[in-house]
């Protein structure tokens, strides 16, 4: 249980009473006046209101600590689940599966994967963002077998030709280093006596 000694200075209270009992209703929190060793205090009854330090934007969101949680994110959550990726539950808290999601949906689309929803980003997942550009592309949608990376060796032998041309065998040797010295090279290198 939480107490406050005194109702909060700075707001009008609403004095509520239901059932006998006596509330005070401050800035949409409950508070009922107790003792608490012998001291009058006043015992917190109801949380604020639920959207206090909720986001109001995407933009900017991304993985903090306290984890960003609400409504928003949930919305987020369904945007990236309706683009095919995958942020481990729909749960309104933004974790480290939705930082995840976010991460694969940049890379997917060129972006710089900061887990971090940009302007880029929001307008991927169709949110409007004032005085940005329109994303060129809808999201792709992440391909199945491509779950990590590729990497940049198997791609250049993929994209080797199939039949490749063969080589013409002109009967010269090509020297594979430097040239040999000639006679006109040592001519300029004075002999010793």
């Amino acid at each position: 249980m939480v107490y406050a000694t005194s109702l909060p200075e700075n707001s009008e209270c609403e004095k509520i009473t239901e059932d006998g009992e006596t509330l005070y209703a401050c800035d949409g929190v409950l508070y009922r006046s107790t003792y608490y060793e012998d001291e009058k205090v006043y015992e917190i009854v109801s949380d604020p209101p639920a959207d206090e330090g909720q986001p109001q934007s995407v933009v900017g969101m991304g993985l903090t600590d306290p984890f960003t949680r609400g409504e928003t994110v949930k919305e987020l959550q369904n945007r990236l689940v309706g683009a095919g990726y995958d942020v481990g539950g729909v749960d309104g808290v933004f974790g480290s599966g939705t930082e995840t999601a976010v991460m694969w949906l940049q890379y997917d689309n060129g972006i710089e994967s900061t887990g971090v929803i940009d302007p880029p980003t929001a307008q991927l997942l169709g949110y409007d963002v004032p005085g940005a550009q329109a994303p060129a592309t809808p999201p792709a949608a992440p391909d199945p077998e491509a779950a990590v990376p590729a990497d940049p060796a198997t791609d250049a032998e993929a994209e080797a030709p199939a039949n490749p041309a063969p080589a013409t065998d002109t009967g010269a040797a090509v020297p594979a280093g430097p040239s040999p010295a000639t006679d006109a090279d040592d001519a300029s290198v004075e002999p010793e006596n």
